[in-house]
């Protein structure tokens, strides 16, 4: 049954049939987003093509340019062809972040000199918008003869991917299958895309200064995969001493890659017959084009290093594992269980006392005491990774789209990505926090008793329900951007200080995993109390650690009161022991596993 029709206004019936017979015109019906985009000719020439894109469009994009492009630190007297001698890229992989970072600065160089920046004096650092307009025209006119007359040989005004592939192979560039459809997948802007139009491929390659040839828009791709990232890779330290691969690591800021078909569908060329009826053609102005999907994980290549990163994060931690074993032992076992006194009057004190530990450990468990909880240290690095790549991925486009007002969450400001990184850590933490209470609670049992997850699972809840799983998490919080400022503000001193002194342009490898390691562990000493406080706050209520507290502040009463400030030191020295090989044995199997 269908309610009574108003007074006058014809019913849904009328109108039906009104429209069957020609009498009514069609209603509007709005486009749905499945449908296929309009039709748009393919243009023939440049001068079209830019008619298609409309003056308003354009000069909007080449503005947007002009903002970003790079300055001059000062003069540069490096030869730039002697840098792109010196690191031709025939296959993936061939770059480091250190050549990288030298081609980087070549392009940048050799892109404000195409700009009309003169290489010294007051103006050096500045284009002015008529020299960049020039610029981008005559490099647009380059990039449209080499995509038509050299790579699109069908003339289809797209580049697919066996295209690609034979004017690779030509340059001596042979790729598998996977890194092709990422290469593809980087200059498109759909995931679903298998070909690049001449708008992706200028769009890409705009501001590459060099003159475009296979081989050197390989070589400018491979540059750009690195941008991003701060180059500490496995010198990455954390508050707990040990290595973790952080969100910008993985963020390698480019679309979503699907592997290549074995055939691919066929793309729209020019000779499709126009839309009958001239009405629906105004239709499809209101037609808005499907933004990108943004797989949650980046990609194939995130996912390389993601797994790269959780197999380097498992070996470094399984090997020193004993050290955060008897750091959790020297914080938590009082002196009546077997534990050290730090007071003046204890008879044992320094590397006795620590020697009395791993007596003691080994007394009550044999030589896999010493791994007593690594299982769940090893088995949180792949989920807590996920985790913050996906929060530090959806926190730069927020404020991308709602604090800066810029479509490309690349362009954010400085202050947000911080706090995006930041927003990262915290929400990983929140997720996988019961994971480390419960590792807290099986390494600090005490004697014969079973140290297995369902007992410490089962202590924990009979602590306090669910509340009792996230004990301490406010101190650790605290202790997240103090000790992120200490060890960044640390490790670019270091840099700095490097670089003046040896007159060097970068750092190598082994200087980075110094600087990395010092900083790392100036900024876990500088937190350390907060960390205490808060491992015995999860160690509450154990067989090793019967101690109850209220808070946080009860823990630092008693600390006090039985050991001084030097109790808030406890453990310590094995944190920071373990500092230098777990960064040595992070970055040889991080490297190794990046690479297969």
């Amino acid at each position: 049954m269908g309610s009574k029709d108003e007074p006058g206004r014809p019913s849904a019936r009328q109108i039906f049939e009104e429209v069957y017979s020609g009498a009514r015109p069609r209603p509007f019906i709005p486009r749905l987003r499945s449908d296929p985009p309009p039709y748009q000719p393919i243009p023939h020439s440049l001068r079209e093509f830019r008619e298609q894109e409309g003056t308003e469009g354009r000069l909007k994009r080449l503005r947007e340019l002009w903002k970003r492009l790079p300055k001059r630190d000062g003069l540069n007297d490096v030869d730039d062809e002697a840098v792109a001698r010196a690191y031709p890229v025939k296959s993936d992989g061939d770059l480091t972040a250190e050549s990288a970072k030298q081609l980087g600065e070549m392009y940048d160089d050799e892109l404000l000199g195409r700009c009309g920046a003169p290489p010294r004096g007051p103006f050096s650092k500045r284009v002015s918008w008529n020299e960049f307009e020039k610029y981008a025209d005559a490099k647009e006119t380059e990039l449209w003869h080499i995509f038509h007359d050299e790579l699109d040989l069908d003339g289809n005004g797209h580049l697919d991917a066996e295209e690609l592939e034979l004017a690779l192979e030509k340059a001596g560039i042979k790729l598998s299958a996977s890194t092709l459809s990422e290469f593809i997948t980087f200059l498109t802007s759909s995931p679903h895309s298998h070909a690049i139009s001449f708008k992706e491929f200028r769009d890409f390659l705009l501001l590459m200064p060099r003159k475009a040839s296979p081989e050197e828009i390989f070589r400018y791709y491979e540059v750009r995969k690195f941008m991003g990232d701060d180059g500490r890779g496995a010198a990455r330290v954390n508050m707990e001493g040990d290595v973790s691969l952080s969100a910008e690591d993985l963020s390698i800021d480019k679309p979503h890659v699907l592997p290549v078909p074995k055939e691919l569908p066929p793309l729209p060329v020019d000779h499709r017959p126009p839309y009958d009826d001239e009405e629906e053609d105004d239709d499809y102005e209101e037609y808005e084009e499907e933004e990108p999907h943004h797989s949650w994980l980046g990609g194939s290549t995130a996912v390389k290093f993601l797994l790269a990163g959780g197999i380097a994060g498992a070996v470094s931690r399984t090997c020193t594992a004993p050290f955060d074993r008897l750091k959790i032992f020297l914080i938590t076992r009082p002196p009546e269980l077997g534990g050290t006194s730090l007071t003046p009057q204890a008879p044992v004190r320094g590397f006795k006392a620590i020697g009395g530990a791993i007596a003691r450990i080994y007394a009550e468990g044999g030589v896999l005491a010493f791994w007593t909880g690594n299982g769940l240290s090893v088995a949180k690095i792949l989920p807590e990774s996920a985790i913050k790549f996906l929060s530090y991925e959806s926190s730069k486009r927020m404020f991308a789209k709602y604090w800066d007002k810029v479509e490309d969450p690349r362009d954010i400001s400085g202050v947000s990505r911080f706090l995006s990184g930041g927003m990262g850590g915290i929400t990983s933490q929140l997720t996988i926090y019961p994971i480390e209470t419960l590792k807290t609670q099986m390494m600090s049992s005490a004697g014969e008793q079973k140290r297995t997850l369902r007992e410490a699972a089962r202590r924990v809840w009979g602590l306090g329900g669910i509340r009792a799983f996230y004990r301490g998490l406010t101190i650790g919080l605290i202790g997240v951007f103090p000790y992120s400022a200490i060890d960044m503000s640390t490790f670019e001193a270091l840099k700095l200080a490097y670089l003046r002194s040896t007159g060097k342009d970068e750092p190598g490898v082994l200087a980075l995993l110094a600087f990395g390691s010092i900083s790392g562990s100036v900024g876990a000493t500088s937190v350390y109390p907060l960390n205490l406080v808060r491992t015995r706050l999860q160690a509450s209520g154990s067989s090793g650690h019967p101690e109850r507290y209220t808070g946080m502040f009860d823990v630092v009463k008693k600390t006090y009161a039985r050991d001084g400030w030097r109790g808030f030191y406890r453990g310590l020295l094995p944190t920071l022991a373990k500092v230098v090989p777990a960064v040595s044995i992070s970055y040889v199997v991080y490297e190794s596993s990046k690479r297969k």
